[in-house]
C-alpha cells in the first residue's frame, strides 16, 4: 500500500500582497461611495430647509381655501421682509401682528436648528439691490466650504421681486343692494366711508378711500396678503344710523386685486 504524504504550506508574501491590494481597492471604493452618499444627504437636507424658509417668508401659493390662496407667509402678516431669520421663530419686540412661529425646530434639533444646513453651518438670508429696487431676495448655504468656493453654494431665490411683494394695486366700487353705484355728486357719496386695513412694517394701517367722485376706491403699493376692506354708509335721519360691509381681499403678488364689488344693504333711491 502506497502512503500519500500531504505537505501543508503557508501563504506566500506575493499572495498576501495581492489580497491586501484587493481589500484596499474595495475599501477605497466603499469610502468614496459613503462620502458621495453623505454629501448627497447633506445637500438634500439643506435644499429642503431652504425651500421651507422661502415658503414661510412669502407663503405657499398652493394652499387654497374656498378657491382662494390662504397662505401669504411672514410678508402677508407683517407687510415687510424679515430683518433676519430669527424673526421667523421669535416675535420681534413691540410687534402686534406677528403670527409665528413660522418655523419650528424638530425634537432633536437645537432652537437654531431650522437655520443650520447639512454641514452644520448657518444658512444666510439677504438681497441684492439694483438701483432703488430690491430685486433679488435669497437664502443660501455655503455648502460646508465657506464663501470662497462658490461652486459649493446652494442658493434659493424668493419667487417674487420686492415690487411684486409690496407694490400691488387694489381697486373696486361700492354698490347698493340692487347693484347700483350712487350718482356722481350725490349726498350718498359724502356718506360713504371706506377703509382698507393692511400691514406695513409690522403695524396695521387704516387707509382711507382714494377714488374719484363716484363710489370707487383705489389703493396702491399694497403688500401681498389677505387684507380687510370695510365700507360703511351712514345717515343723519335717523341720527347716525349706519350699515356696514366687511370683506377680506386676497392681494396676489405682482397682480394685486381688481374690480372688487362691495355691496351695502341699502337702496340709494330710498335713503333719506
Amino acid at each position: 500500500m502506497t502512503t500519500i504524504h500531504r505537505q501543508d504550506r503557508g501563504v506566500t508574501l506575493l499572495e498576501l500582497l495581492v489580497v491586501l491590494m484587493i481589500l484596499s481597492i474595495i475599501l477605497t471604493a466603499a469610502v468614496r461611495t459613503w462620502d458621495v452618499t453623505l454629501e448627497r444627504g447633506r445637500a438634500e437636507t439643506t435644499a429642503s430647509k431652504l425651500r421651507q424658509i422661502v415658503s414661510v417668508i412669502v407663503g405657499d401659493p398652493d394652499y387654497i381655501v374656498a378657491g382662494q390662496r390662504a397662505d401669504f407667509g411672514f410678508v402677508g402678516d407683517e407687510g415687510r421682509l424679515p430683518k433676519n431669520l430669527r424673526e421667523l421663530v421669535d416675535r420681534p419686540a413691540g410687534d402686534s401682528v406677528w403670527r409665528g412661529p413660522y418655523l419650528r425646530s424638530t425634537f432633536n434639533q437645537s432652537p437654531d436648528g431650522f437655520r443650520i444646513d447639512g454641514w452644520g453651518d448657518t444658512i444666510v438670508y439677504g438681497y441684492e439691490a439694483y438701483g432703488n429696487n430690491t430685486d433679488s431676495l435669497w437664502v443660501r448655504s455655503y455648502g460646508g466650504r465657506g464663501m470662497a468656493d462658490r461652486s459649493r453654494w446652494q442658493t434659493l431665490n424668493l419667487p417674487n421681486t420686492y415690487k411684486a411683494l409690496f407694490g400691488n394695486p387694489v381697486d373696486g366700487q361700492i354698490v347698493d343692494a340692487r347693484g347700483h353705484t350712487p350718482t356722481t355728486g350725490s349726498d350718498d357719496i359724502d356718506h360713504l366711508v371706506v377703509r382698507f386695513y393692511y400691514p406695513v412694517n409690522g403695524m396695521i394701517l387704516a387707509d382711507p378711500r382714494n377714488g374719484d367722485a363716484a363710489a370707487s376706491f383705489k389703493y396702491f403699493n399694497i403688500p401681498q396678503g389677505t387684507h380687510r376692506l370695510v365700507a360703511l354708509y351712514y345717515t343723519f335721519i335717523p341720527a347716525l344710523d349706519s350699515v356696514m360691509t366687511i370683506q377680506d381681499v386676497p392681494v396676489y403678488p405682482g397682480v394685486g386685486a381688481h374690480d372688487i364689488t362691495m355691496r351695502l344693504p341699502v337702496d340709494w333711491d330710498e335713503v333719506p
